[in-house]
């Protein structure tokens, strides 16, 4: 994680030449934060629609082809 939040730090001073260096740590921690939200909101999300899809496969099988 330290290597990924250096080089994600190195590219947005290049892209931000003129920030401070308190200023690109704010700015690392705050992408990383957005995206593990995002990640986090997405899998959860994932999570619930498999537990509320659930078949039966007897049922399903007999409903289909009686």
């Amino acid at each position: 994680m330290t290597d990924t939040y250096n080089q994600l730090k190195d590219e947005l001073s290049i892209l931000y030449p003129d920030v401070t260096d308190i200023e690109l740590n704010e700015m690392t921690n705050n992408l990383i934060a957005f995206y593990t939200t995002a990640v986090n909101a997405i899998l959860e999300d994932e999570n619930q629609d498999s537990k509320e899809f659930v078949v039966d496969d007897k049922n399903f099988k007999n409903n289909l082809f009686p």
